[in-house]
């Protein structure tokens, strides 16, 4: 009895852990018209993703029905364009982008992960 219990409450805990991720298909990455280094990724959970390299502090924007719903900062101008570099050079290779935000720390993944493993 132990045992199922004990299995239980590690399977329970391990789905808790997973759900703590969010994960999106990025399926298009456009330049903003008139900026040298800002980007709208376009992915089915946020209505409109911006990822900003452009301005003082560095970022990602995710809005929803018209509303900034989440920003995430990048420290380093290195790092904003590290993820911008990712995501063109998969999309252009043809390779699926899939974006992992970690909810509680706000960390952002990217992996050329499959749509199907990242929704």
């Amino acid at each position: 009895m132990k045992k199922v219990i004990i299995l239980v409450g590690l399977t329970l805990s391990f789905s808790l852990r997973a759900e703590s991720y969010q994960r999106s298909p990025i399926s298009e990455f456009k330049e903003i018209e008139n900026m040298y280094a800002a980007f709208e990724v376009v992915t089915p959970k946020y209505e409109k993703v911006i990822l900003d390299c452009q301005s003082f502090i560095h970022g990602m924007n995710f809005y929803y029905e018209g509303q900034l719903v989440r920003e995430i900062k990048m420290v380093n101008y290195s790092d904003c364009e590290s993820v911008a570099e990712f995501i063109g050079q998969s999309l252009e290779n043809h390779l699926p982008v899939c974006m992992e935000i970690e909810e509680e720390s706000n960390a952002l993944n990217f992996s050329n992960d499959e749509a199907d493993y990242c929704q």
